[in-house]
Parts: structure tokens; sequence; C-alpha cells
């Protein structure tokens, strides 16, 4: 991948200008701070390295892989090795959509080439800095473990001693990458770098910002979704230390965050009506099922002229599926601990979207960006939802009204499930035509709800098509040839948001639900039908090769209440396979084993790649047969586990996980292991009830 990354100069020692895309840094032994020669990869004088890493860690490793790609290629221990974030979104930092942002599966497939060729320049120049000190050729030379090495003459050279001089060559424009073979970390089951920290207590998360002088905060917020402030009484809430009105609530101030809650919970407040005071879940859906009957949708994707290859077809499948809000739940709640005054804004929180937060906090403060300081915390989850900066901005608001001093602002769960943002509502209708042999001739999708994309600034939606809404169906590669997917849109109160997987999780089920279903109607078993339709490519029929042998495809099942069920999902560049197998008990499925492959190309971390599809499997499960979140009145029914019940501990089936790698170029990992849960269950509850599932949750299909 090229990666568009504006170039820096920097000035070492002398008048010569070194300007390089992504660095080394370095300082001269005994310097008292580093100097940065690199926006990204650092050096420090006791030959400690630093990634200065553009992405949060929320769990998924992806520091680890950062880690593991730099120790590799420059030639250091791992465990020398150290990250941080940077308090201020910059050019260098941006890949995602131009926002410095930790989402979509990039942080491993977005980085690491310029990781890896940053760790490779620095190599080169600190290996030619010793072969102009020893007067050999540097190509006779070694670098492992932070040494330069002349094998000749067994002559050593620590980094810390060669990197003032290195810092004075320019840094090769096509830097020499260490062969595959040659790495130790990359490709094996590397331990995280952040265990230590997370075994010991030491890693600090959002909610675990401590600061002198600090006051906690607790929000009220509408239950309504998008209602104001009609009226609010300070005087209602005894013995805080202050209370202020928000964007569509309050925070109360208070010196512990319980007590603050208490007093947020009593609070005299009330809201202006909304045209949504009275909407429904019902509702919504009745528009949703409107919609797939418009006969003037705008077309994302044309091929070919489906509409009138589906009027002429002889056998043609028709089926709508319906899909929930759902909301992220991560287990770290929404926090934000903030300090402002005159001179500066600075906020402490869990966030994927630093630029988001930027943003929201110049709106809020009027400050200009080089105003704003951004420090970012381990994150306990994120899945899309931290990407927001409205309890940034509560927070700002509490530490002003609190007269500059730092407040940490919580959200309870309450909050976070009734006020949060969603994963959208959707309906989608699909219709195909098979000829004689049971090919799909041509496929129409219509989509109707919400298209997420408009909700965001930075989102360009070309010619309709908008991946927020559209990913899997927009490139779908079932039916190649006269195929349609319009979209009608529906507008919904709730704000929406990337849910782990964004629109693949929601797409994702209707395509695959509805392939078994053409599966059926061309008497063909389902996984040799979606072979056979995905012959031409490897990748796809790899991971599919896969679940089938692990699973025994074909084989007799444990009894007459069981079925297997299969699905495939590309997403993110990665293609994921999966079998489930389910036993109906007393009407209700129970997911007994997950068979799952996935080819992500090069697996940086094979461990951490494992649990992440294993995280992927159990996370996605308590929505596909449970989970929603359902309005009545305008406000959510729902406000904690016990109504949004994810799945528990005892209810996790048997996982079995197999990386493939064809060879396809890297893609993501953190999301691709979500789409093909829920069609996979319901196409096995088909096979274990003969009744189609086209609606989410599972258990009220």
């Amino acid at each position: 991948m090229t990666m568009p990354i504006s170039r820096r100069g920097f000035l070492a020692g002398s008048t010569a200008v070194l300007i390089v895309p992504i660095v080394v840094s370095c300082a001269p032994k005994g310097a008292a701070e580093a100097q940065t020669l690199n926006a990204y990869l650092r050096i420090e004088p006791d030959g400690a390295v630093t990634i200065i890493s553009p992405t949060s860690e929320m769990g998924q490793g992806t520091h680890t892989g950062y880690a593991a790609i730099i120790a590799d290629e420059l030639g250091v221990a791992i465990n020398r090795i150290a990250l941080t974030v940077p308090t201020q979104p910059a050019p260098e930092y941006r890949l995602f959509f131009g926002q410095m942002r930790s989402v979509g599966s990039y942080g491993i497939r977005g980085w690491i080439e310029p990781l890896r060729r940053a760790a490779a320049q620095a190599r080169m120049v600190l290996t030619q800095a010793a072969a102009n000190r020893w007067d050999v050729a540097p190509e006779t030379l070694q670098v492992e473990d932070g040494l330069v090495i002349d094998p000749a003459s067994d002559r050593r050279a620590a980094f810390e001693d060669l990197v003032d001089d290195a810092a004075l060559l320019p840094l090769p424009e096509e830097p020499t990458l260490r062969a595959p073979e040659t790495r130790r970390h990359v490709g094996a089951a590397t331990a995280r770098v952040d265990t230590p920290a997370k075994t010991d207590g030491s890693a600090i998360y959002g909610i675990d910002v401590r600061l002198p002088d600090m006051l906690y905060g607790a929000v009220r917020l509408s239950p309504v979704y998008g209602a104001e402030v009609e009226r609010f009484d300070p005087d209602s809430a005894p013995g805080a230390v202050a209370v202020a009105e928000v964007p569509g609530g309050a925070v109360v101030v208070a010196e512990s965050w319980w007590k603050a809650k208490k007093l947020a919970d009593g609070l005299d407040i009330s809201w202006r009506p909304t045209p949504h005071d009275t909407t429904s879940s019902a509702d919504i859906s009745r528009a949703l099922r409107v919609g797939l009957e418009v006969d003037d949708a705008p077309a994302a994707v044309s091929r070919g002229d489906a509409a009138a290859a589906l009027a002429g077809a002889d056998r043609i499948v028709e089926a709508d599926y319906e899909v929930p809000f759902l909301t992220h739940v991560s287990m770290e709640p929404i926090t934000c601990a903030a300090q402002i005054s005159d001179a500066r804004c600075e906020v402490w929180m869990s966030t994927q979207g630093h630029d988001v937060v930027r943003i929201a906090l110049e709106e809020a403060t009027g400050f200009p960006a080089e105003r704003i300081f951004i420090n970012t915390t381990y994150l306990g989850g994120g899945f899309g939802r931290k990407t927001h900066g409205e309890v940034a901005v509560q927070a700002v608001i509490a530490s002003r009204a609190a007269g500059g001093r730092p407040v940490n602002v919580i959200w309870a769960r309450e909050d976070d499930v009734q006020q949060g943002q969603y994963r959208p509502v959707m309906a989608a209708r699909l219709r195909a035509s098979l000829d004689a042999d049971g090919n799909i001739s041509a496929m129409h999708a219509r989509l109707s709800g919400p298209m997420m994309g408009r909700e965001y600034a930075h989102v360009t939606i070309r010619d309709g098509l908008d991946f927020f809404s559209h990913a899997v169906f927009a490139d779908q590669k079932y039916a190649p040839g006269d195929y349609r997917l319009d979209h009608h849109e529906v507008a919904v109160p709730p704000s929406t948001c990337p849910w782990r997987a964004v629109s693949s999780s929601q797409n994702g089920f209707f395509l695959e639900a509805f392939i078994d279903e053409l599966a059926q109607a061309a008497g063909q078993d389902p996984l040799a039908f979606r072979k056979a339709r995905l012959a031409d490519h490897p990748s796809h029929l790899a991971v599919l090769e896969s679940v089938e042998r692990r699973s025994g495809w074909g084989a007799p099942l444990p009894g007459p209440n069981w079925g297997r069920g299969v699905a495939i999902v590309e997403s993110y560049a990665s293609r994921c396979a999966q079998v489930a197998e389910v036993e109906m008990v007393d009407g209700r499925p129970i997911v007994r084993r997950v068979w799952l492959a996935l080819d992500c190309g090069e697996a940086i971390n094979p461990g951490q790649v494992e649990a992440q599809m294993t995280g992927s499997v159990i996370d996605a499960l308590g929505p596909a047969l449970r989970c929603q979140v359902t309005l009545r009145d305008g406000r959510a029914e729902q406000s904690n586990f016990d109504a949004y019940p994810i799945l528990r501990i005892d209810e996790t089936p048997e996982i079995d996980v197999e990386i493939v790698n064809t060879g396809a170029p890297i893609g993501g990992v953190g999301e691709p292991g979500v789409p093909p849960v829920a069609p996979a269950v319901a196409n096995a509850i088909f096979a274990a009830t003969g009744r189609r599932m086209r609606r989410l949750p599972l258990s009220e299909a």
C-alpha cells in the first residue's frame, strides 16, 4: 500500500535537513531528551525504541503487532520497545478518511508497510554510521538485538552509540527489508506487550485517570432521543460542587462519582417536546417495510439490467429480512477527564476518534487545535462507540463549571444503553433468479433504513454508495451478471454509530441467509452451492474448505434436533467462513460448536488473531440470539445487561479457529469474525427445524 504521508524536516546538530516520510528519531548520547527524526519511530538516548503510535490500543493487540514489526525489521529485542500515542492529531497520523482514528480493522494493515519501511530506514542508517566509523562496506555488517556487528572483526556498536551519526545521514528512499525467514516475532505467537501492565494493575484506562484536585461528574440525559433541556434547577442537587447544562441534559460535579450520580438522579430537570415522543420500534419497522415497496430507491450499484432480467426469469426467489438497533456495551464505561483554563484544554480519555474529539472540543471551547491536548489511555473495548466526542465536551463543560478543576465524567451503563449511538435498524428485500443449473442469473438487493454515512462530515457518499451502509452487497461475488443494489433512506430518531463490523454485520446476515434460500431452491447442498459460485475466488474456497473439513460437514449429527449452518463473508479485506452447530432445546437454539476459518493474508500474531476470532464469535452471538434495543414513547426500553443479555460464559460454544493464508494481501482481523455468526446460526436453525429465520434477534424471528 502506498501511504500518503506529509514529509517532515529535522535539523540535527548541523545545518543539514532530513526530509523523510516516516522517520527514525534519535538523540546524541547523553542528551537530556530524544530529538525526533521520525514521526513514528524514535530511538532514545539509552537505546530504547519508542513507537509513536497512530492508533489506540483497545484490547485487539495492535500495539503488540507494531512492536513485533519494528523488532524484526530494526533488529532489536521486543522488550526494549515502548509505545505512546501523541496528544495532538497531526497529518502524519491520519490514514482513515483523512482523520486520526482507530477504526475499520486498519490498525495493522494500514500501518504495517510504513512502520516496516521506517524500521528498515533506521536500521540502514545505523548500519551506515557503523560502516563509516569502521571503514567497511555496510552490507558486510549485521544488526541484532540493538547492536550493529562486524562479523569479520567482532566489533560491536550499540544503537545509542550510533544515533548521533545516523541522524546526519540521508534516509534511503527505497530501504531494503529483511527477508521474511529472518523474522522472529511476526508470524509467531508473540506475548502481548501490554500484558504485564494489565496484570499488575498499572495499566491506565479512562476510568482510572486520577489528577491532582480532581472531581467527578455524572450526567443526566434526556430519555427521548434529540430532546434538549427545557429547564433545570441547580439547587435540586444540594452538595454538588457544580451543575451545568450540556447538550441534551446536565452534568453534576461532586467529590465522588457515586455522590455525583445520586445527585444527578434527583436533579429537577425537564426537556422540550420532540416529534419523536411517541415513536416506537413498531412504527420504525412499518416505515422500513414501506421502504421495501417504493419504486424509486436510488441505486448504489448497478450492473446490467437486473429489473429486466428478473422480469423475464422463470424461477424467482425472494425474501425480506430485518435487524434491530444494537448498542456496543463496551466493558469500560464511556468516560473522559478534562481540565480547561484560559490557555489550554486537556483531556484524558479512552478514545478511538482523536480528530472527532478534537473537532468537538474546538467547537465547544472556541480554542484552536494547537491549544487542545488529548491524552489517550487504554480502552476497555471500543467497537466503534468510542469514536465520538460528546463525553469530552461534557467533561470540559464540567471543568469550566468547577472553576477549572479537573473533572472525570463517567457515564453509568444506563446512560450508555439508553442514550448511546446504535447500529442502525435495517430491512432488506433480496430477489434473485436461478437458471436451469441453479446459477444466479440476476439479483436485486433493496435496503431500507438509515444511511449512516450521512451522519459524518468526513464521509463522502459517491454515486449513492456508502461503505457505512452497503458493505458486503457493494462487492458481492455470487451474482457476477445483472445486479442492482439500491437503498431507500428512512430517518430514525437515535443517532447511529459504527458497531463492530459496521454494515458488514447486518448485510452479511441478509446475504448469507438468502444464499441458503437460493441453495434450497436450487436443490443443492448450501456449502457446495457457495463453493460452486465462488470457484474463481481462491481465498473464499480455501476458508470454505477449511470449515467443511473440520466440521465434518455432511456427517451425521448427534440427534434429530440438531443442525449445521454455513456462512462466508468478505469484510475489511479478509475472508471469514463459519459453520455453526446448533441444538434446539424446547424450541430454543443452543449453539454448541462453531468452526471458523480466516484468510487475512499475513497474520502478524497468530495467537492474537485466534483470540480476536474467538472473541468475535462470542461478541456476535448475544445480538444474534437475543440482544436488541427497542423504542417505546421515543425512548429505549432496555437499560442494562438484565434487558440486554450478552452471551454468558456458560453459554459459550466450543470455538475452533484455523488461520488460512492463501498469499492474499493483508486484511483486517478485529471485525471480520463477526458478520458470519448470525447467518451461520440462522442457517443451522433451518437445518434443524425447516424454519427460515429472517429477523434478528433469532429468538424473535
